[in-house]
């Protein structure tokens, strides 16, 4: 007979490394470049967007004037980027913005949150009340010819999204309902709604996510102080990423063979004890992972 303290035993705990101590206020978004080999991650609240390149060390920084929700690479060198009032694209050469006119958004209690591309080349982007409003959000797709359309609506807190490896179903967190949504994925449009697994309360918020070469998903938990690898199709966790920080917002993988786990964290909601505790809060972290990731789709535009 298997008890409950033998199916803990199992799981395969490690620890994160701090790589940059930005202590950002809300760090999001990590995303690698494998074409750049670069890490790129958004600080929504300060507005800026970073990159990583490990084969240096060096860092740099854009600041912009709005909050940045997401940020990801396009297939011409460029960057999508979700900001609080729409869509722009960003060129890094000429460090200019060029408005996309679309998705464009009035009402200053709502913002972009997390983004990713699908596997056809289509970016994925939800948007979030400011304080959280139940189900004032939605899950919007912006396909590669920029029309665009509602996936998912009445959501609260779009976060994680992955696809598995082939293509077939898209997974969906929006955070506080503690669940993992499954989709079926067919040329940017989903069906067949279903609870993958649900996310026990004192495990913290499901946040962002990715997935690794083996379709496991390795999720970020707010309040959590960690990321965990779970079984999609099982519900089980197989591996927890212990880091030093309570909001761990999400992870990506990265490196020359993308077994770089990468996870920012943040600062936002922490009391002034808390940060005396945990004062690496609202850095990027790094672990060395023994399964691989998956490279991303760069946004066909």
């Amino acid at each position: 007979m298997l008890f409950i303290n033998d199916i803990i035993s199992k799981i395969i705990t490690n620890k994160a490394n701090l790589l940059l101590d930005t202590k950002a206020i809300l760090g999001e978004g990590p995303v690698w470049d494998w074409k750049k080999q670069l890490l790129y991650w958004v600080a929504i609240e300060a507005s800026q967007l970073y990159a990583f390149n490990p084969a240096n060390g060096e860092t740099q920084r854009w600041i912009f004037n709005e909050m940045l929700g997401a940020a990801v690479p396009t297939l011409s060198g460029e960057m999508i980027m979700g900001f609080e009032k729409g869509l722009a694209l960003f060129n890094f050469e000429s460090e200019t913005l060029l408005p996309l006119n679309i998705l464009e958004n009035q009402n200053s209690e709502l913002r972009y949150n997390d983004g990713k591309v699908a596997p056809n080349g289509a970016f994925f982007i939800g948007s979030m009340h400011k304080q959280f409003v139940h189900e004032t959000g939605n899950l919007y797709v912006v396909k590669p010819d920029f029309k665009t359309a509602i996936l998912i609506p009445k959501t609260t807190i779009s976060n994680g999204m992955a696809w598995t490896s082939d293509t077939k179903k898209f997974y969906f967190i929006d955070s506080p309902t503690f669940e993992v949504s499954s989709f079926d994925f067919i040329n940017s449009s989903l069906s067949n709604r279903k609870l993958a697994f649900k996310i026990p309360k004192n495990y913290g918020a499901p946040d962002g996510m990715c997935m690794d070469s083996e379709d496991m998903l390795w999720i970020a938990h707010w309040g959590g102080h960690c990321v965990r690898r779970w079984n999609p199709k099982t519900g089980e966790v197989l591996e927890t990423i212990e880091v030093p920080a309570p909001h761990v917002t999400s992870c990506c993988f990265g490196g020359k063979d993308l077994k770089t786990l990468y996870i920012t964290t943040a600062r936002s909601g922490l009391s002034s004890k808390q940060l005396e505790e945990f004062p690496l809060s609202g850095g990027v972290f790094s672990h060395t992972s023994k399964v691989a990731g998956t490279p991303i789709t760069y946004f066909k535009n």
